[in-house]
């Protein structure tokens, strides 16, 4: 079975922990061919911005056909939203039901899910 990039798919980077620059999330928001138009909601001057990526650097897994771990592109960290009202969490990258969101926010990858908000307090205290 070959594996097919998909729209709202999430990727994550392929990195060492130890890489200088960990690289950033993103959402798949279209498939031309070999390109696929990816949005980071962090990038750009607004509410995120949008690049293209060679589709040959989007990834299964993390590991490779060898079982290395891969030091380069992006990896499938969760695939599109199973319905119409899953939001995006911005911190872990994962399509999450309404009733999973600690924090709600008006557009897509800015909201909070209870396990990240739990983390977050966890390690920089409880938040107002």
């Amino acid at each position: 079975m070959t594996f097919e990039v998909k729209l709202w798919q999430t990727y994550v980077p392929c990195r060492p922990p130890s890489y200088a620059y960990p690289g950033k999330p993103f959402v798949v928001t279209a498939v031309d061919g070999d390109k696929v138009e990816v949005w980071d909601p962090t990038g750009g001057q607004r509410m995120g911005g949008s690049r293209w990526v060679a589709r040959r650097n989007l990834h299964e897994s993390g590991t490779t056909a060898h079982g290395k771990e891969r030091r380069t592109g992006f990896r499938l960290r969760c695939g599109p939203p199973t319905s119409k009202d899953q939001e995006l969490c911005g911190s872990c990258f994962l399509w999450v039901d309404p009733d999973q969101l600690a924090v709600g926010a008006w557009t897509l990858g800015h909201s909070t899910c209870k396990p990240c908000k739990a983390e977050i307090e966890e390690r920089y205290g409880k938040l107002p």
